[in-house]
C-alpha cells in the first residue's frame, strides 16, 4: 500500500487553570468552558490580554472565579 505523501498535521491544543478553591486544573478549552469558542479566538488571535479578568466555573466543584494572565 503506498503512503500519503503529504499528510495531514492534527492541532491539539489545551488551556489550563487551577480552581483556587479545589485545586483541580480546568481546561479552558474544552467546550464545557468556551461553548461558543470565544476563547479559542482570542488565543489563536493572540487577543490574550482579553482573557485577563474572564469568568470561570470551575467544572469539579463548581466554584466561580476570575482568570488572571494567560502565560505560555
Amino acid at each position: 500500500m503506498m503512503r500519503d505523501k503529504t499528510p495531514t498535521a492534527t492541532l491539539s491544543w489545551s488551556l489550563h487553570v487551577e480552581c483556587p478553591k479545589c485545586e483541580e486544573e480546568n481546561d479552558l478549552a474544552d467546550g464545557v468552558h468556551d461553548t461558543e469558542n470565544t476563547i479559542a479566538r482570542h488565543i489563536f488571535s493572540n487577543d490574550w490580554d482579553k482573557l485577563k479578568g474572564w469568568d470561570v466555573t470551575c467544572q469539579h466543584c463548581a466554584h466561580e472565579f476570575t482568570l488572571g494572565d494567560v502565560e505560555y
